[in-house]
């Protein structure tokens, strides 16, 4: 399970900015297109920023792993 969430204080939150910027993060692009096993397109991409951000403004967790395998599932659905 990978869960994800907002930060839970100001430290917090510096803390992640930093290592952001001392290179130690990671595109969303590129842990999207590692789970899903090719590039995902910007559409795609987009639904993932807006489910992240409505669930930092609800204070909630999800699974990212389980999430993503749902919305690439109700992609090939529609296909």
């Amino acid at each position: 399970m990978t869960n994800i969430r907002g930060p839970k204080d100001e430290d917090e939150f510096r803390k992640a900015r930093l290592a952001v910027a001392m290179g130690m993060g990671r595109t969303l692009e590129d842990v999207v297109g590692e789970l899903l096993g090719y590039a995902p397109d910007e559409a795609f991409i987009d639904a993932v920023r807006n489910r992240i951000k409505y669930a930092q403004e609800c204070e909630e967790e999800f699974d990212f792993s389980e999430l993503i395998e749902h919305m690439a599932k109700l992609q090939n659905d529609k296909a």
